[in-house]
C-alpha cells in the first residue's frame, strides 16, 4: 500500500524482494490504479516470468488489451501491429 501511495504522489521506486512476498500483486495493483487515472506506464523486468505473471494478472482483471508485450527475440513488427489491433 505504500509503495502505489508513493507512487500516486509522484514518486519513483523500484519494487524488490524474495519470492512470495507479492512483488507481482503490488506491481499489478499500481498499473490498474495508474492507468484508471489515465496515466501510461512502462513496466520492466529482468526475467520474462515475472513479465508473464503481471501480464497474467492484468488480463485476470480484464486489462489485458491495455498491455503491450514487447519482450523477446520472436517479437516482429507484425506482432506488434496485431497486439495493437486486439
Amino acid at each position: 500500500q505504500q509503495a502505489i501511495a508513493l507512487t500516486l504522489q509522484g514518486q519513483n521506486g523500484v519494487i524488490s524482494g524474495p519470492p512470495g512476498t507479492g512483488k507481482s500483486q503490488t506491481i499489478s495493483n499500481l498499473i490498474a490504479e495508474l492507468v484508471a487515472r489515465g496515466r501510461t506506464v512502462l513496466f520492466v523486468a529482468e526475467k520474462r516470468a515475472a513479465l508473464d505473471v503481471v501480464l497474467r494478472r492484468l488480463d485476470d482483471a480484464d486489462l489485458g488489451h491495455l498491455c503491450l508485450d514487447c519482450h523477446g527475440a520472436e517479437l516482429t513488427r507484425k506482432k506488434v501491429a496485431e497486439q495493437f489491433k486486439e
